[in-house]
């Protein structure tokens, strides 16, 4: 091997993607392809190198999967802090705050692969069920101290608030934006 074969193989040892860029386009493919279109081939076409690439960083697809769903939580927990605060709030207020920060397109997409997940939760395919079964429970836990009234009631304030966005989301993406305007403001009548 000569010096400029050696220099070479440097190069392309030193291209080689990070595991966040990984991620990060495993998480493109999922919010184009869906969860299920997930594949190693799929993220590692979209950085222009080879599946085994990913699979040096995401050993198995479940792996690739809960590191993808990973990383969508933590930035819907992102946008649900700054959205929410830490203010005491009711359900009505979580929903008046939390509403129109997720009811835009540019977020159809996170939500859209959310809804897989709960829907392959329903039918106990793993890992999803415990994948969701831990994202909501992460959710209600972040959700109740920030809940007002009393401590007892506060579990139950969360699970109301995130039942009702989550309802109008779910509406949004299978009915339409208008539909779940209309919704959203027959909640707020009440």
């Amino acid at each position: 091997m000569n010096l400029h074969e050696v220099l070479a193989t440097f190069k392309f040892v030193r291209q080689r993607h990070s595991r966040e860029e990984m991620l990060a386009a495993a998480v493109g493919v999922a919010l184009e392809t869906g969860l299920s279109g997930l594949t190693f081939a799929k993220v590692g076409e979209s950085l222009g190198t080879s599946d085994r690439m990913v699979v040096y960083y995401f050993a198995s697809k479940d792996e690739l999967i809960e590191s993808v769903v990973g990383e969508m939580a933590g930035g819907l927990f992102a946008v649900l802090d700054a959205a929410i605060g830490d203010t005491p709030r009711t359900p009505r207020e979580v929903l008046e705050a939390a509403w129109p920060v997720f009811a835009v397109r540019r977020n159809d997409p996170v939500f859209r692969l959310f809804f897989e997940l709960v829907g392959l939760a329903s039918v106990r395919a793993e890992p999803y069920a415990r994948l969701a079964t831990q994202i909501l429970k992460q959710w209600a836990a972040w959700l109740e101290p920030r809940m007002a009234g009393a401590p007892s009631g506060r579990r139950a304030a969360a699970l109301a608030a995130m039942a009702q966005v989550d309802g109008l989301l779910l509406v949004r993406l299978t009915l339409g934006p208008r539909a779940a305007e209309d919704a959203f403001r027959a909640l707020l009548s009440d």
